[in-house]
């Protein structure tokens, strides 16, 4: 299934040890591009959260930013915790006289000093939320992907199905120019009172042909028109491939307008040109 590259969900969960915030973005890149930035207790997780990604996610810049909140509780002091907290505050007090001008610390730092270093945090049981929560934003992120993928397709289809209908329409329109050129060579030998013959027009007819023969061109830009459904409805990342496709399909376009014998086979060259350059500008955004 055809999907974007474009995308951003997150989400957050109360646990025991605070608030747990999930937070995905994916951007368009050529190729794949993963950048995380955890905060420090959970750092222990990016090895198995980056394999989950990278499993799921082919293409694109991913940003995955993964954070606690950290619930303060400043009414756990126990009465235990006096005498050190006291020895916390000396300390602070012997440190500061040897500082001219030291800032005074608030009672509510000397408590958070005495958390970091009596009561280091356990993070033990968050380990599986965690990862509950990056499978659930990644089958966010791909449901999404995929709902823009569809609608990408569907433009891509009918730009296709226009680049078709200008193939079959120069198909209609060369024979009717050769017979209007041949009828255009009698009519200047006449008007130039020469005596010609049928192997003359041939000639010049040949010559005319070959200048604007543009079947095998044609006939290109029929199979690249089949190989971009095919791509269209592969279950796989097809982004590249379809983006070295439209470049095939680019040179088809130019042979075709050089060799133009009418200008109507011209404006057919045009427009096929517009219409595949409005099919390359959606597959910057397919995976």
């Amino acid at each position: 299934m055809i999907s974007s590259m474009t995308s951003f969900y997150t989400v957050s969960k109360e646990t025991n040890h605070g608030c747990l915030v999930v937070e995905l973005k994916t951007l368009n890149s050529r190729f794949f591009d993963l950048q995380m930035r955890l905060s420090d207790e959970l750092r222990v997780h990016e090895p198995s959260i980056r394999k989950k990604i990278s499993k799921i996610i082919a293409r694109g810049k991913i940003e995955c930013k993964i954070y606690l909140k950290v619930r303060e509780n400043l009414s756990e002091i126990k009465n235990d915790d006096i005498k050190n907290i006291k020895k916390i505050i000396k300390s602070v007090e012997k440190i500061a006289s040897l500082i001219k001008n030291a800032k005074q610390i608030s009672p509510v730092d000397i408590i958070h000093l005495h958390s970091e270093k009596g009561n280091q945090p356990s993070y033990k049981g968050l380990n599986e939320t965690l990862l509950n929560l990056v499978d659930d934003s990644l089958k966010k992120i791909i449901a999404d992907r995929q709902r823009e993928g569809k609608k990408i397709k569907q433009l891509i289809l009918s730009r296709v199905a226009r680049i078709e209908k200008e193939v079959r329409k120069v198909r209609k329109t060369v024979p009717k120019f050769i017979d209007a050129h041949q009828r255009k060579i009698i009519k200047k030998f006449k008007d130039a009172l020469i005596n010609f013959d049928q192997d003359k027009i041939k000639q010049e007819l040949v010559t005319f042909i070959q200048k604007g023969d543009v079947e095998e061109e044609l006939d290109r830009l029929d199979s690249h028109s089949h190989e971009l459904r095919r791509l269209l409805n592969l279950s796989e990342p097809v982004g590249k491939k379809i983006d070295f496709l439209m470049q095939e399909f680019n040179r088809e376009a130019n042979t075709l307008g050089s060799k133009a014998i009418a200008v109507e086979i011209s404006q057919s060259g045009v427009e096929l040109k517009v219409l595949i350059e409005q099919i390359r500008e959606q597959i910057q955004n397919i995976e």
